[in-house]
């Protein structure tokens, strides 16, 4: 029988998920991966493709790694990115909070040595190793790839349902985009996220994914930047609801450590946030707050969202975050530009719990410079 994990969460977990912090479970024990299985592809593959120039070769295969692709160091897992493979959780979830950090190394690889690093969390994890590129198994992924974390891609989970708006690359090619505003529709391809939330180059990036049944939110550094729903196996007839949880070596080298996972409850508070302003002008060079007071039940705030145009152009700095906050307390969160803001822009900024936004509180922000 499978080793399921938390996918009956729905039923057996009713405590309040506003009011109460699950308990994190950490997936990766610093020293060595006890919990985790090794895949690698055939040394002959060659980026998305076969290298037609070299013979075939059969896969180096399942927890055999002789090239030490994946190894610990420093209370990390090391990934060189060498060979394109994965490490694989041995259990199954569904219904979870996960939380893990990234960091780049220096080394790339051909034919993806040039360019953005790249690499990626695959979650609802089925069928074979080899599914994807000879490499990986039935997913959705969460795009781990240089000022691109959290793009989706579908990597055989099934179809979701997406926001999207159509945008330009930075080389002006044309994609879909996370949308709040925008209708849902149902997307086979990648969809790129709202906005870059990415740490610094040689600091750690936080990445969180909330998997709600067939639904999922990405978070990169405490602020939402993606959203998809209702995905469906055709194949199966069926919703994607479980799986296992890959983390990719795909030709760059990366670090993954603080990996952790908890369930998710169900049961439903009513808080009230009230902020001080509806909305916030903001001009070069200053810094205001939005204060916020929670008149209803406890809330657990695991993140926030910006929402609109150039969204990258609002600093917000959020506390350490998943944070409770009770009835009666107060929030105040430094809010102010980055130099070169566009004039008249107008963002909403809104809270985020593991079930969803906070009901009825946005708060609108606009650059006045």
């Amino acid at each position: 029988m499978k080793n399921v994990s938390w996918i009956f969460s729905l039923v057996i977990t009713m405590h309040t998920c506003f009011a109460q912090k699950q308990e994190w479970k950490s997936l990766f024990n610093g020293k060595d991966l006890t919990g985790w299985d090794t895949y690698l592809r055939a040394p002959n593959l060659s980026g998305y493709g076969v290298d037609s120039t070299l013979p075939y070769m059969a896969p180096i295969g399942l927890n055999n790694d002789p090239l030490n692709v994946f190894t610990v160091e420093n209370g990390a897992v090391r990934v060189t990115g060498q060979i394109w493979g994965a490490i694989t959780s041995k259990e199954e979830y569904g219904n979870f909070h996960i939380r893990f950090q990234t960091k780049w190394g220096k080394l790339q690889w051909k034919p993806r040595d040039t360019g953005l690093r790249d690499a990626g969390f695959l979650f609802y994890c089925t069928g074979p190793l080899d599914y994807g590129f000879k490499c990986w198994m039935r997913s959705l992924e969460m795009q781990i790839q240089e000022t691109e974390i959290g793009d989706f891609f579908n990597v055989g989970a099934g179809e979701s349902e997406f926001q999207l708006s159509p945008a330009k690359t930075g080389s002006g090619d044309s994609v879909v985009q996370y949308d709040p505003g925008a209708p849902l529709k149902r997307h086979k391809g990648r969809v790129y996220r709202s906005g870059n939330f990415e740490s610094a180059p040689g600091e750690w990036t936080t990445s969180e994914a909330i998997v709600r049944m067939a639904d999922a939110v990405f978070i990169v550094n405490g602020f939402v930047v993606n959203r998809l729903y209702n995905t469906y196996r055709m194949d199966l007839q069926q919703q994607t609801l479980q799986g296992k949880l890959q983390f990719q070596s795909e030709g760059a080298e990366i670090y993954y450590r603080k990996m952790e996972i908890r369930p998710i409850s169900f049961t439903l508070a009513t808080p009230k946030l009230i902020a001080n302003q509806q909305t916030l002008s903001l001009a070069p060079g200053q810094s205001q707050h939005i204060e916020i007071l929670n008149q209803g039940d406890a809330v657990e705030i695991i993140a926030a969202e910006l929402i609109g145009k150039q969204i990258e152009d609002v600093i917000v700095n959020l506390p350490s975050l998943p944070m409770v906050l009770k009835k009666g307390a107060r929030l105040s969160l430094p809010v102010a530009l980055k130099p070169g803001a566009r004039p008249g822009n107008k963002i909403k900024f809104r809270l985020e719990t593991v079930l969803g936004p906070v009901p009825d509180f946005v708060v609108e922000l606009e650059s006045n410079n």
